[in-house]
């Protein structure tokens, strides 16, 4: 164990259990103690077999999965994993020695979500897991919010049944106004009014309706006093017959004589015990309302507290919903997201025209060792929304960041004629965006940045835990420009040259002998000129 570790303090259990799956003893020491000493509960495995033997026993919040074992190799691990149902949402964080692109890329294609490299830091892996514990917390909210929401769906559901005078009710105002027109109908008064108590303790009028006898001017907030009574808190129906013979007037009371009123019922309105508003009826005659009147206000009272429960619940789903479209829509183009929301379902695409970016940041894992996990996630934060604000302003779209590594393409779910020249200008302004934050900043970053054009297949990935994500020998491409790249420079293929070559300045670079591509022509965007 190394000093570093040492040091670390000992946190309290957070519930969440990790399995570590590695075939060198001392790795699975060193890495039982960090995570153990950050609460986690922590297993062990020292091969493939063994591990999927403890996942099929007890599964585990996250599993860090070595690459290179004897028998079974975590590549293989991951894929039967992820091929069963019961495990598939498991978060798996690749961490081995293989630092090659394609063995990343191969990690990634089999469902890891992401991938660390031996030898490895221990903030960093300390950080990546709780980055992805995080994220699996947040998914697991989410899915509870939803439940909430269609729980909430089923009680408005229950409602509209409950009486068809509220299923044609499109608001609280208008079943007030269509309740007091009914009562106006049935009890002989001149004056009706639905009053409600908003969130912040102040009344509301949801409808009124009078023949213009009674000449209320007062603030609605005057009723407050009827709401304060205890009676009135109790459920019981306030009132008085004649105001112009009792002793003492409360204030509502003399606002109310003094606009002609001579007689009043006050009919509470409750929702699962608390009271929510009144209605009112007012006479400019003494002793008008009958025992049955009262009976009558009172049946329409719980309509109207039904329908005014009803909007709470239809509000609280929009809200919901609204959280839940917007959790979409940070992790899906809109395209696909509506598709998800109206179909259920959104059927992989192949896409003949795009071009895509990938970056990453020169030097990031040397760097993250001199600093606070919490300083580099703020830090990444603040690089890739602006990145994020680049790329739509130039009508291009983030497919996903791996660690420090951003990619983001033109030309789909919507096609743009354009793909390459937006993704090159994107390029162009990301790295402006970088120069000028360095000038401000105490951390000095370079990115580094490879384009491509070709054909992709764009799908979602999983059924609960969506991720969009493309695929194609493009997007391998593209990864190899970046890695040819050098810092501060945008790295393009020869197909987008082609595309873009009387739009921007390039200078051309000696043909590059790249892995498994073979002899490759490159250019360097001059952002000089």
């Amino acid at each position: 164990m190394t000093d570093q570790q040492a040091t670390l303090p000992k946190k309290p259990s957070t519930g969440e259990s990790i399995l570590i799956v590695d075939d060198v003893s001392q790795n699975l020491r060193m890495l039982s103690v960090i995570l153990s000493r950050a609460g986690h509960t922590v297993r062990t495995a020292d091969s493939g077999a063994h591990a999927l033997e403890s996942v099929q026993l007890k599964p585990p919040d996250l599993i860090l999965l070595d690459i290179m074992m004897p028998g079974m190799d975590g590549y293989a691990v991951c894929e039967q994993l992820k091929a069963d149902e019961q495990t598939r949402e498991i978060p798996i964080l690749f961490i081995s020695a293989l630092d090659a692109t394609e063995d990343k890329l191969k990690a990634f294609t089999v469902g890891g979500v992401d991938y660390i490299t031996k030898p490895f830091q221990v903030r960093e892996v300390m950080a990546r897991v709780k980055t992805h514990m995080d994220l699996r917390r947040e998914m697991a909210e989410r899915i509870r919010a939803e439940q909430a929401s269609q729980r909430q769906a089923e009680r408005l559901q229950i409602l509209h049944e409950i009486d068809q005078s509220i299923l044609a009710a499109q608001s609280p105002g208008a079943i007030a106004l269509a309740a007091i027109g009914r009562i106006r109908q049935l009890i002989p008064c001149q004056r009706a009014i639905a009053l409600a108590i908003t969130r912040t303790g102040q009344v509301e009028t949801l409808a009124v309706e009078s023949n213009g006898t009674i000449n209320m001017d007062a603030d609605t907030n005057i009723y407050r006093e009827l709401f304060e009574t205890r009676p009135m808190s109790m459920g019981l129906v306030q009132g008085c017959g004649d105001l112009e013979n009792i002793p003492r007037r409360l204030t509502i009371q003399q606002a109310l004589y003094a606009a002609g009123v001579c007689s009043y019922i006050a009919v509470p309105l409750f929702i699962h015990g608390n009271l929510v508003g009144s209605l009112n009826l007012e006479a400019d005659r003494a002793n008008v309302f009958t025992s049955d009147h009262v009976t009558i206000a009172s049946e329409v009272a719980v309509l109207l507290a039904v329908a005014i429960r009803q909007a709470q619940l239809h509000e609280q789903t929009q809200q919901e919903k609204q959280k839940s479209d917007a959790l979409l829509l940070n992790i899906l183009p809109a395209s696909v997201a509506n598709d998800l929301k109206e179909k259920g379902k959104a059927a992989p695409q192949n896409f003949e025209n795009v071009t895509i970016y990938f970056s990453d940041i020169v030097g990031f894992t040397n760097i993250s060792t001199q600093y606070e996990p919490a300083s580099l996630i703020d830090e990444l934060n603040d690089i890739f929304t602006a990145f994020d604000n680049i790329m739509e302003k130039n009508q291009c779209e983030r497919i996903k960041t791996i660690g420090d590594a951003y990619m983001a393409v033109c030309g789909m779910p919507e096609e743009n004629e354009n793909h390459a020249r937006n993704i090159i200008q994107s390029a162009i302004e990301n790295v402006a965006y970088i120069r000028k934050r360095n000038a401000q900043s105490e951390i000095k970053w370079e990115i580094r940045v490879g384009i491509h054009s070709g054909e992709v297949v764009g799908g979602v990935v999983g059924i609960k835990k969506y991720i969009y994500d493309i695929f194609g020998d493009a997007v391998n491409t593209a990864a190899r420009m970046e890695s040819h790249s050098e810092p501060m420079k945008i790295n393009v293929s020869e197909t987008t040259h082609q595309l873009v070559q009387d739009q921007f300045p390039f200078i051309e670079r000696k043909v590059i002998l790249v892995k498994g591509k073979g002899k490759m022509q490159m250019y360097f965007v001059d952002q000089k000129s």
